[in-house]
């Protein structure tokens, strides 16, 4: 075969894979690369709601943000339809995202630049001079200024709330905005009606589904409170004239935004945003209700809260909780050790945004001292001396009563011994959570060998566990142990506080 008259073809298809190589070889790259290490914090993602990204400079894959993220200079921000989020600068300066959102940070020492590409940024500025840019649009506020931009295809529109703010073109002062001041497109709007409730982006966290949500407003002629999912008013949730200036409506969760319009469309009020984000109280797992056990270690866990940011664990032998010690959490799971008694617990959920505090109901568990049965006891220790006697097969560690200290350890091998026409077996290992109630099933995996390497440390906690090896082939050949595991800094006492009011 002649493979001349290929040429071509070959060409093309050596040509696709040095492409491929390549791509894959940038991919690689991208995802080693370091982000943000080294470089100077200049801010924390202080709420966020479904879907917000972050691009660092040196990078072309965008990553999803986390409240409690932290932000540095000239990241690009971007939010999602639907989705918000806060940026809370270490001047003071305040950053809220609206949905489908974009914009660059660019902060240096003394003054800081925010690069608004599409969208809408409600500002408060802190202790440095901002500035805002909004494609030929250069906004300078002065400090303590609240404010808001929005771009979209219609241009550039600001409304001042606080302060002052100077709006300038190809380098030069056009005008300057104050107080209830709005402009578009650098000509002053007249505000026929002035807005009193909600306020702009005011945050509901009903406790329920829906919100009742009442709108004033005041000044002006008789109008008509225009309600929409959409800054742009594209789409309309309602559209009701309103001789008094006043309304109540129910809202489930999500963005609205409202205004009010003269009847001929030709005066609009400023636009507001709010939000209704329920916010339910935390699910308490276990301990259960009145629970009473003898192990003096107890294993909290709860459901994780929508919205938290972080958790505070509050135990106290007061019903009222007069007195209580606290333990702040970033997880859904703590365990400490306590002294024969009875106690109720509680959890109280937070964000750092204010009106999220929520509190879980309150439960009560007993810690009651052993009570030993010498029949019993001799009984259990004859049994467990049987089984881990078997010549055939016996736990090699831990053995029945260690204490296993996992500090700072990323790993437990569990290891067992067995004769030599044992050695081609197949061996069922179990591993058991000893609770109050009983015994529960964590983890099982056939496996071969003499040891197993057990890793997936978030399935283990402070407490007493019990492991079994078993052959696969015949469950009466087995063995078990029970082990206690420690994490020195999980049993720290916690802070104590003197009352039981709301910190």
């Amino acid at each position: 075969m002649d493979w001349r008259i290929y040429k071509r073809e070959w060409q093309v298809g050596i040509g696709c894979f040095i492409v491929l190589f390549l791509s894959l070889y940038l991919l690689y790259f991208e995802s080693k690369s370091n982000g943000g290490v080294g470089k100077e914090i200049m801010g924390t993602v202080s709420f966020r709601y479904k879907t917000a990204q972050r691009k660092f400079p040196d990078r072309m894959l965008w990553e999803d943000l986390e409240q409690g993220m932290p932000v540095y200079d000239r990241d690009s921000i971007r939010t999602d339809e639907a989705s918000e989020a806060v940026v809370f600068l270490k001047s003071g300066t305040r950053i809220e995202l609206d949905p489908q959102s974009m914009l660059v940070l660019q902060l240096k020492e003394n003054k800081e630049n925010l690069d608004l590409n599409e969208g809408n940024i409600l500002v408060e500025s802190g202790k440095k001079v901002l500035s805002v840019i909004a494609g030929t649009v250069g906004l300078e506020a002065e400090l303590g200024s609240k404010f808001q931009v929005t771009r979209n295809e219609n241009g550039t529109r600001v409304d001042v709330e606080r302060g002052q703010v100077e709006w300038s073109e190809d380098g030069t002062v056009k005008q300057t905005l104050g107080e209830k001041e709005s402009s578009l497109n650098g000509n002053k709007l007249n505000q026929n009606w002035g807005l009193t409730s909600p306020e702009d982006s005011h945050r509901y966290f009903p406790a329920e589904l829906e919100q009742t949500v009442e709108f004033r407003w005041e000044g002006g002629e008789e109008g008509i409170l225009e309600i929409s999912p959409r800054r742009d008013f594209s789409v309309y949730i309602s559209k009701r004239p309103s001789k008094e200036p006043y309304y109540k409506q129910k809202f489930p969760e999500g963005i609205y935004y409202w205004r009010i319009n003269s009847k001929d469309g030709k005066k609009i009020s400023e636009v507001r945003k709010f939000r209704v984000l329920p916010n339910f109280p935390v699910e308490l797992h276990y301990p259960k209700k009145d629970l009473t056990q003898e192990d003096r270690t107890v294993a909290f866990s709860w459901a994780k809260q929508k919205i938290a940011s972080g958790y505070k664990l509050q135990i106290s032998t007061d019903p009222n909780f007069g007195a209580l010690s606290e333990t702040q959490v970033f997880r859904t799971n703590f365990s400490l050790t306590l002294d024969p008694g009875t106690y109720y617990w509680r959890v109280q959920s937070y964000t750092n945004l204010p009106g999220t505090e929520t509190f879980s109901e309150a439960r009560k568990f007993s810690i009651s001292l052993p009570v030993i049965q010498v029949a019993d006891t001799k009984q259990e220790v004859a049994a467990t001396s049987e089984t881990q006697s078997n010549a055939d097969l016996s736990v090699d560690f831990p053995k029945n009563g260690t204490l296993v200290d996992m500090t700072g350890k990323e790993s437990i091998s569990f290891r067992w011994k067995f004769s030599a026409k044992q050695k081609q077996s197949e061996w069922k290992f179990r591993l058991f959570y000893k609770r109050g109630s009983g015994d529960e099933l964590i983890y099982e995996k056939k496996t071969k060998g003499d040891r197993l390497v057990f890793k997936d440390l978030e399935k283990l906690d402070v407490g007493t566990f019990r492991w079994t090896i078993e052959s696969d082939a015949d469950p009466n050949l087995r063995s078990e142990a029970d082990f206690r595991i420690l994490l020195r800094e999980e049993l720290e006492a916690p802070e104590t506080k003197s009352s039981g009011a709301r910190p």
